[in-house]
Order: C-alpha cells, then sequence, then structure tokens
C-alpha cells in the first residue's frame, strides 16, 4: 500500500511584486540512495529533514514535500541508512528562498 504522508505549505506574507525563488526536486538521491525523511538522529523527521535538504542545495527551506515507503534510504547529515519494509523516503521537495527584498523587510 501506498502512501502519501506529510504535505507542508508555507504561507508567508510577502509583496506583490516580490519574487521568490522556488525549485521541485522530484525523487531526492543521496549517496545513491533515496533521501531519508529523518535526520540520522532518527527523531527529526519530516520538515527538518527537508529543510535540511533544500539548504544543502543552497535554499532556505522546505515549503512542501511528500514521502512514501522505499526499499532503501539514506540520512543527509550521517551514515545512518534504512533497508527494508520500514524504510522511507522524500519522494518530492519543493525549496524557497526569499529575495533580497523579502529578506530585508523582514529584518
Amino acid at each position: 500500500m501506498r502512501r502519501l504522508i506529510a504535505i507542508l505549505i508555507l504561507t508567508a506574507a510577502t509583496t506583490a511584486s516580490a519574487e521568490a525563488s522556488v525549485r521541485s526536486f522530484s525523487q531526492p538521491m543521496v549517496s545513491g540512495s533515496a533521501v531519508s525523511d529523518c535526520l540520522a538522529d532518527g527523531r527529526s523527521c519530516g520538515k527538518p529533514a527537508a529543510d535540511l535538504f533544500c539548504k544543502k542545495e543552497g535554499y532556505a527551506e522546505a515549503i512542501l514535500f511528500a514521502r512514501d515507503r522505499v526499499a532503501k534510504a539514506s540520512a543527509l547529515d550521517g551514515d545512518r541508512r534504512c533497508v527494508g519494509e520500514t524504510c522511507e523516503a522524500f519522494t518530492r521537495i519543493k525549496c524557497y528562498s526569499p529575495t533580497d527584498g523579502d529578506q530585508a523587510s523582514a529584518e
């Protein structure tokens, strides 16, 4: 049974003319494996792991992600690997960075 878990949408107040940098990653990989939905500590799952992926790709944070069961997955921040029926990995991550104007107005 396939399951789709945790879609997170960022709601941020921005000016109408502001443009943000957004990119979607489908089936993100690390070291030849799917990106685990948990960090190496095994407790920081979902948004913290998606945020780290985005930061490694040069973005500020994740604004949307989806995950599903996979045969194997690797954590982004360590040697933690999962193999078997209980592994979950990201199937999609959407990353976001505000424009310079957005950052200045947030300060």
